[in-house]
């Protein structure tokens, strides 16, 4: 759950340690994985590559889950994660552990702004560091969950209440909010997701938004227009409507 630390003179001073910002990040995961209907557990002791573990009933997917609030200021639209562990702050002989494919199914990663991907180990093509937000790993990215720059860098106290009016004597909890996030250790949650390249959300009015490398590998457009047939329960095809000659 460690990010990779800015080499920027301009550090943002942080108003929680890295632990905690790693407790975002496995929220964060818990709550999307019980979307999906798995049985979420949390592995006893210090695992150095499974912060999670999703039961499924047929199925146990290892979840590694990792957190970041760092873009450089040369691309502010990239998330620069780092996926490698450098261990405790008292036992670290500067040893660092790098992201093993074969030690996890699945890479969870939560950035500052609340985006978020679910990588399956095997698409992971790096060790120590991931670059999200262009359009490599873009077909594994999911729903947004809440951003946490602003608990982890805040510009404000966004949770403290304001200044007391002259005379007022103010009551109640003053730094944070009263009813603080649940902190569950095993929640209830459907079949694992689908392979990343055919996932997609079918939204409240059956809109749905198509993978880009699947639209690339069938020649599809923007502006094309689609024929979509059933061809059995849960299963829909799209097929191209050839435009007319003018």
């Amino acid at each position: 759950m460690d990010q990779v630390k800015a080499s920027s003179p301009h550090r943002r001073e942080r108003a929680v340690n890295r632990r905690v910002q790693g407790d975002l990040g496995e929220f964060s995961a818990m709550e999307w994985l019980a979307a999906k209907g798995a049985l979420v557990w949390i592995p006893l002791g210090h695992s150095p590559d499974v912060d999670l573990i999703a039961d499924f009933g047929s199925r146990l997917i290892r979840v590694q889950v990792k957190t970041c609030t760092y873009r450089p200021a040369v691309a502010e639209d990239r998330w620069h994660v780092g996926i490698a562990t450098n261990g405790g702050n008292q036992s670290w002989n500067r040893a660092t552990k790098v992201f093993d494919r074969g030690s996890v199914d699945y890479l969870f990663v939560l950035v500052g702004d609340g985006r978020r991907w679910f990588i399956p180990s095997g698409a992971v093509e790096a060790a120590r560091a991931l670059a999200l937000g262009g359009r490599k790993y873009s077909e594994f990215e999911i729903e947004h969950g809440s951003a946490i720059d602003s608990l982890i860098h805040p510009k404000d106290n966004v949770n403290k209440l304001g200044d007391p009016v002259p005379g007022e004597c103010q009551s109640g909890q003053m730094e944070q909010t009263v009813n603080l996030p649940a902190m569950p250790t095993q929640v209830r949650i459907l079949p694992p997701p689908l392979p990343a390249t055919a996932q997609i959300l079918l939204r409240p009015k059956r809109q749905a938004t198509i993978p880009l490398r699947p639209c690339e590998e069938a020649g599809l457009i923007p502006g094309d227009r689609l024929r979509v047939q059933a061809v059995g329960p849960g299963r829909i095809v799209f097929e191209r409507i050839e435009r007319q000659p003018v």
